[in-house]
């Protein structure tokens, strides 16, 4: 009969360490998982997903606090009514997750009816029923920053002091996950406001009108898109675009490097010197910058023809980046269009036909002819 109940405990103790390995085998791929993602919708939805599974819970939902008002919003919800409860808002100190949310302390609660602190205006609001919780706290560097819980335990089970441990570890790891998110947001944020202030700083005659560096990154990202660039390349071809004169900042203002095209044989050799500099000098700019290196060689080389007879480098064809070969077509055409309505770019206009024809007469010259194919598809001539 002892040797039966020393089984029995035996047996439990094996399955709680098997359950415990399970965890935190779980917990080490999520983590890594975790750590691929920046997308900060994306991030909080994994994390209420993975919380499910390692508290074997039916739903599960994280709320972030604003401090200002000391309210806690539901940001990412996951079961049955996930869409009816987002954009609610619960009072710090107000029921389960405000209280927790208060005290910065982790919570288990396996009879809401029994419990005070719940509120059910969730519950009729959205017509689930919650039977137990379990909450704690997202904390960092003794910063609240919101909660998580999960509701109902599977099959009918309590939520225990292991289920706690376990998702107060995923919870601190979650967090450092979500600080880093937030990071790469905010870098994104100062990326997307230094491009405005660099844009509006070359878009000064003699360097280019009002409008003019994102009607060049607007039709240049057209083509991009019907030659099948995507993703990184997709915007590293849309930012070069924008500051693919960038170089004329650095050059001597008192040439006239005005985007209207002029023959360069009736250039000075001081002035075309002077202009063959700027695919250099925007490139060597940008390359100091880390956001910004990897649009140095597309700047660099938006100068090439596809004959080889162009500058910094005299490429030819397939040597030149194809996001170079993009740029050279669409800011020739840009300046023909603009030329044309007299610095005053009109949408969905055209030039005259005798520009048109020279501006084509070009082609395999000093243009791309798939490219250029591409972009009669896209102005439909």
């Amino acid at each position: 009969m002892i040797d039966d109940k020393n089984n029995i405990v035996e047996d439990n103790k094996f399955s709680e360490l098997k359950k415990k390995l399970l965890q935190l085998d779980a917990l080490n791929k999520i983590t890594f998982d975790l750590t691929h993602t920046i997308d900060l919708d994306i991030l909080l939805n994994k994390i209420i997903n993975y919380a499910t599974i390692i508290v074997e819970g039916e739903a599960a939902s994280i709320l972030l606090l604003d401090q200002e008002k000391r309210e806690l919003s539901f940001q990412a919800s996951l079961g049955k009514k996930s869409k009816e409860i987002r954009g609610y808002k619960v009072k710090v100190g107000e029921g389960i997750a405000g209280w927790v949310a208060e005290n910065g302390i982790s919570l288990i609660v396996n009879d809401v009816s029994k419990d005070k602190r719940w509120k059910k205006i969730f519950d009729e609001k959205t017509k689930f029923k919650t039977k137990s919780i379990i909450c704690v706290p997202l904390i960092l560097e003794k910063e609240i920053l919101g909660v998580m819980e999960v509701v109902n335990k599977k099959e009918n089970k309590l939520f225990d002091k292991n289920d706690e441990q376990t998702l107060t570890s995923f919870a601190n790891q979650a967090v450092v996950v979500l600080r880093n998110a937030n990071i790469i947001r905010d870098l994104n944020n100062y990326f997307v406001n230094i491009m405005e202030i660099l844009i509006q700083a070359i878009e000064s005659d003699p360097l280019g009108p009002k409008g003019y560096f994102m009607q060049v990154a607007r039709l240049a990202t057209q083509v991009g898109n019907k030659l099948g660039i995507v993703g990184k390349e997709y915007n590293n071809l849309y930012y070069a675009a924008l500051l693919h004169n960038i170089g004329k900042l650095k050059t001597n203002h008192k040439i006239d490097l005005s985007f209207k095209p002029r023959p360069r044989e009736n250039l000075t050799p001081i002035i075309q010197k002077e202009i063959s500099m700027h695919p250099i000098i925007g490139a060597n700019m940008l390359k100091q910058i880390h956001l910004f290196k990897d649009l140095a060689p597309i700047i660099l080389h938006h100068h090439e023809n596809y004959d080889g007879s162009g500058y910094p480098k005299g490429l030819k064809g397939e040597e030149i980046p194809l996001a170079s070969r993009i740029i050279a077509v669409v800011e020739d055409f840009t300046n023909i269009l603009y030329n044309n309505s007299k610095n005053n770019y009109v949408e969905n206009s055209l030039p005259d036909k005798e520009a048109l024809k020279r501006f084509f007469s070009f082609t395999g010259k000093k243009y791309d002819p798939k490219i250029i194919n591409v972009l009669k598809e896209i102005i439909k001539v």
